[in-house]
């Protein structure tokens, strides 16, 4: 059962004031095994899982009106963005996407530690995912290998995807875990939770939604890197998703909308640690745990559904503006500019497959149509800006930040993106 340890922390006379200095009990949890665990679903959570994997099946067949690619693109950027905005790591989604145009081109260009971070939470989710295949196993490895690109080019990149050996804890101060609102395992629990996570991740009989659930709850329990923590469990979720042939290419943005609605999130999650041996308080614990978060991914699918429908509706507005003809570069474009929305014409000739001069002519029609505007600060690459895919990104991440997805009526419950000026001039 899990359990939570009574621990004594000694005072530390080098601490900057009376908090820091003095000692005291604290009490890290030490949560159950999961891989020999049979969790029996309740009638209302089976029902709420069900719900959730036919929600994610609707929107893995909705990419047949779309291209899948360029949603999924879109949907993993928000995604990366977002839950590095969760952190406190700011970036407007322009620039995240011309640095990408940039690293395609080879043209060199420097960042400053927080775009480090951001960067490392996209190449994680992207990485991650393309190296996923369903029915392949997880290991200790790929977790912490997502860690790793987490906390490259950070401060902390040394202990980047390297199990703790120091304990950790939430809130409170940042010298000693007394007062604090969590105290996850001592660090010497750390390696046999996390073989234990991966094995139950494996070998586990429930629904793929109800086993990310589970498994994200178990590594934020853990905590088991130096940083990057929640991180590394929202990238998990689609980790697990997609190895167990739940999703293909969607991204549903399940994670942000928990962080969301941080206080109920937490609550949860700390229903979810559960303490005693009444192994029907347990289960309902569980069960109470998984329902919540697969109506919260019932809720994600139908928010990616409808940016979805925001992109099919910005190209159906784009061939009124310029009708080319089928098969030609400039009607490929319509379509890869729904994912790339920052190209440059070699990126575009790329893309298409057609010569440099046809791609030129292409980018040049959709400028002249103001579909696309060029970038300013990178005239000499070539760049051009699709400013109306970018603002619908933005939107999107906005949306996702209110419980109820209206931005008019409701005020966004943590940082978000404003209108971004500089797409309108290209910046």
């Amino acid at each position: 059962m899990g359990v939570y340890l009574n621990c004594f922390w000694q005072p530390d006379s080098g601490g900057m004031n009376k908090a820091e200095r003095m000692g005291g009990p604290y009490h890290p949890y030490l949560p159950d095994t999961l891989a020999d665990y049979e969790l029996l679903l309740s009638p209302s959570c089976a029902s709420a899982v069900a719900d959730a994997q036919e929600a994610l099946a609707r929107l893995e067949l909705s990419g047949s009106r779309i291209d899948t690619e360029p949603l999924a693109r879109m949907m993993l950027r928000a995604e990366a963005v977002s839950s590095s905005r969760i952190e406190g790591l700011e970036m407007p989604a322009g620039r995240l996407l011309e640095y990408e145009e940039l690293d395609r081109l080879g043209v060199d260009h420097r960042l400053d530690g927080t775009e480090a971070q951001i960067l490392g939470n996209l190449h994680t989710l992207v990485d991650g995912l393309a190296r996923a295949e369903a029915g392949s196993p997880l290991t200790v490895e790929e977790v912490c290998e997502l860690n790793r690109v987490l906390l490259t080019g950070t401060r902390l990149a040394e202990r980047g995807g390297v199990i703790r050996a120091e304990q950790n804890w939430i809130g409170g101060n940042r010298v000693n875990p007394v007062g604090a609102a969590y105290v996850p395992p001592s660090p010497d629990a750390v390696p046999a939770l996390m073989e234990d996570l991966v094995a139950f991740a494996n070998h586990s009989e429930l629904p793929p939604i109800a086993t990310a659930a589970i498994a994200h709850a178990q590594l934020e329990t853990i905590h088991p890197f130096a940083d990057g923590n929640g991180r590394a469990g929202r990238a998990l979720v689609h980790l697990i998703l997609k190895k167990g042939g739940t999703t293909r290419v969607t991204v549903p943005p399940i994670s942000l909308l928990l962080a969301t609605d941080r206080e109920r999130y937490i609550a949860n999650l700390a229903a979810f640690r559960f303490e005693g041996d009444d192994e029907t308080e347990r289960r309902e614990a569980v069960n109470g745990w998984v329902e919540y978060f697969a109506r919260t991914t019932c809720e994600a699918c139908s928010r990616a559904s409808a940016f979805e429908e925001t992109l099919l509706a910005i190209r159906e507005g784009w061939r009124a503006k310029v009708p080319f003809r089928e098969g030609s570069a400039g009607a490929q474009l319509l379509d890869i500019l729904l994912g790339t929305p920052v190209i440059s014409i070699k990126t575009a000739q790329d893309l298409t497959g057609k010569s440099y001069p046809a791609a030129r002519t292409a980018v040049g029609e959709l400028a002249a149509a103001g579909i696309l505007r060029q970038n300013a600060k990178n005239r000499k690459s070539g760049i051009f800006v699709a400013g109306d895919v970018v603002e619908a990104f933005n939107a999107y991440e906005r949306s996702l930040a209110t419980i109820s997805g209206d931005t008019a009526a409701e005020k966004p419950k943590r940082p978000v993106p404003q209108r971004d000026a500089r797409m309108s001039k290209g910046y």
